[in-house]
């Protein structure tokens, strides 16, 4: 169950949204988002699809079987192509009938035969890495070059590329009211782990388990060689009664791969090996985020212990979103010497915004 101070009225939350919104940077930042599972787009679907400011439809070809993402209004009079339909290898408009393939060319009007031969609504590239289609986005759209290569890739599970992890399971977590720098600062703000995240619950569940609890030793570091990259190291520990539970250490590394949109955490369990999680958030708008998990581990790793490790870390969740659905950004904060390094991450976090907008508060 996913918990969170939802008793106020529509009103009062929209008022309270206003003023957080005005509070943080800007809310698109660059770097690779997952828009969808490529298994779970029907040859012939159309799909609208709303985030990082724009809209789009993403449909499936019926021959080819290829996936498209483009803008989602006509260039010729300006309907919406989600409400069209797919014939054979092209999406065709509900309002003159006009008929585009996968690369924004019309193929077809039904009353001319003189189709203009440029392209004419834009399409954009998808990368398939696990079944998951990524889109790169760029926060300077208007005025960077659209030809220049993503700044990174997204990243591969060496593990599941040689067959030595599976995909054991996904999970939709629905949507936040949250900006997605929160994400980021939730690793720099290592302080806050004791204090949001030190009782233990049974696993994908808000029960706690009395007397259990689970101790933080955390981090936060840049990657060296990978400058878009960041890192939570956590070791983690349970402790009952004041002793210290049998079963040893488990490590989690959390690499953040660009501005908070996709993130993968790698554990390692003491006697049992290691498994992956990849979790991934989307700005529908700049307040709100859908937020998607998938995870892998070897096929002989027992089903018990991958719902319980994944589980456990699932369930610490919801105290993170009771914090960020309510809470406003400062952009001055006042921090004591033992905070942890939210400025550097702050500074890291700059690469991912257009030029700085002096009259943003964000930005300050």
């Amino acid at each position: 169950m996913m918990l969170g101070l939802r008793s106020r009225g529509k009103a009062d939350t929209a008022v309270l949204d206003a003023q957080r919104g005005e509070s943080y940077p800007y809310p698109y930042p660059t770097g690779w988002y997952r828009i969808a599972s490529a298994d779970s787009i029907r040859p012939g679907e159309i799909r609208a699809i709303t985030c990082l400011g724009k809209q789009f439809v993403l449909w499936r070809a019926r021959e080819s079987g290829e996936i498209h993402l483009m803008d989602a209004f006509c260039p010729h009079l300006g309907a919406n192509l989600a409400g069209g339909r797919v014939d054979g290898d092209c999406i065709e408009c509900p309002f003159h009938l006009w008929q585009f393939d996968g690369e924004g060319r019309a193929q077809r009007i039904p009353y001319s035969d003189h189709p203009p031969e440029r392209v004419l609504t834009r399409p954009y590239e998808l990368e398939d890495v696990h079944g998951q289609l990524f889109l790169y986005h760029r926060s300077d759209a208007e005025s960077g070059d659209p030809e220049e290569p993503p700044a990174y890739e997204v990243p591969r599970i060496a593990e599941v590329d040689d067959g030595s992890f599976v995909r054991r399971g996904q999970r939709n977590a629905g949507r936040l009211r949250m900006h997605i720098i929160e994400i980021c600062e939730n690793a720099a703000d290592t302080a806050h782990f004791q204090a949001l995240h030190s009782q233990l619950h049974l696993p994908w569940t808000q029960v706690r388990v009395p007397g259990v609890e689970i101790v933080h030793r955390a981090k936060w570091v840049l990657d060296e060689d990978r400058p878009w990259m960041m890192h939570f190291d956590d070791v983690v520990t349970l402790r009952a009664l004041g002793r210290r539970l049998p079963g040893g250490e488990t490590k989690v590394r959390v690499s953040y791969h660009g501005p908070g949109s996709l993130l993968t955490f790698h554990f390692e369990l003491p006697g049992w090996g290691e498994l992956t999680m990849v979790k991934t958030f989307l700005p529908i708008s700049p307040l709100e985020q859908q937020i998607d998990f998938q995870w892998y581990a070897p096929k002989s790793m027992p089903r018990w212990l991958v719902w319980w490790v994944i589980g456990n870390w699932v369930s610490q969740f919801p105290q993170d979103i009771d914090i960020w659905e309510n809470k406003t950004f400062q952009a001055r904060p006042k921090l004591s010497r033992d905070d942890g390094p939210v400025i550097a991450m702050r500074r890291w976090y700059q690469q991912f915004l257009p030029e700085p907008d002096d009259t943003r508060p964000g930005n300050a």
